[in-house]
């Protein structure tokens, strides 16, 4: 996902730039926006061919995460059966019991919330479980401090990488993995990947820096222009980390 998002940035830099240098010549706003695009494109093109050739059907972690996140928990479930083929297993609905150990499974965009588990933390109490784990496809260092607080659960935070290189000795994964993603949830990937809180912070420094730039350039109404687009981008990471909160 990062490859993809640094390729936006990329083809949206070179515009930007392809359009400034247009600007010195005497031809019209519709065939400078045009050429720029033009430009931007096969500049962008040219740049992934070189830089990404052969690699597009590499299985790696950030693919099969993608690929979990997609195909949901009823498959994380099936491929941690696979792994557990000599073990006992139990599909219990929120959770499953993998050789005595209770294993929750968190395959979507967004990380896990505090209320998702301490409801697990319940279910494993009241059911006598001592021992469980929380496998997800989003790390987060709040929530493994939240799990370590809970004493009489022993639960343990882990990504899927542990089974994603279990499937990868054993050369089981899944052959439909190097299938392109469906463009709505790529599109929501995208949105989730670029529109956080961290990322908030840097449009509004770039903001700055572009407004503070267009001070001392012939071309001020341009940065301007584009320190309003990065503080728009700003107001969608903050109100999509409140409503994510």
């Amino acid at each position: 996902m990062s490859i993809i998002l640094d390729l936006i940035l990329t083809t949206f830099i070179i515009f930007i730039a392809s359009y400034i240098c247009l600007s010195f010549l005497p031809i019209g706003l519709g065939i400078k926006l045009l050429c720029s695009a033009l430009i931007s494109i096969v500049i962008s093109s040219l740049v992934k061919r070189l830089l990404f050739k052969g690699k597009s059907s590499e299985i790696n972690y950030r693919k099969f995460v993608t690929y979990l996140i997609w195909q949901g928990e009823d498959k994380a479930k099936e491929l941690l059966q696979e792994i557990c083929v000599d073990k006992a297993f139990e599909d219990k609905g929120d959770y499953v019991i993998a050789d005595g150990k209770a294993i929750f499974l968190w395959t979507k965009y967004g990380s896990i919330s505090a209320d998702t588990i301490v409801k697990f933390y319940r279910t494993c109490k009241k059911n006598s479980i001592e021992e469980a784990y929380v496998l997800t496809t989003n790390s987060d260092k709040k929530m493994m401090a939240l799990i370590k607080s809970l004493g009489d659960v022993t639960i343990s935070f882990y990504t899927f990488k542990p089974i994603y290189r279990h499937l990868k000795k054993q050369n089981k994964l899944p052959n439909d993995i190097r299938e392109k993603i469906p463009a709505a949830q790529l599109v929501k990937l995208i949105f989730h990947t670029a529109f956080t809180r961290k990322n908030g912070f840097r449009f509004v420094g770039v903001s700055l820096l572009l407004l503070a730039i267009s001070f001392f350039t012939p071309f001020g109404k341009y940065y301007l222009t584009l320190a309003a687009i990065n503080l728009v981008l700003a107001v969608v990471c903050l109100v999509k980390t409140l409503k994510d909160k």
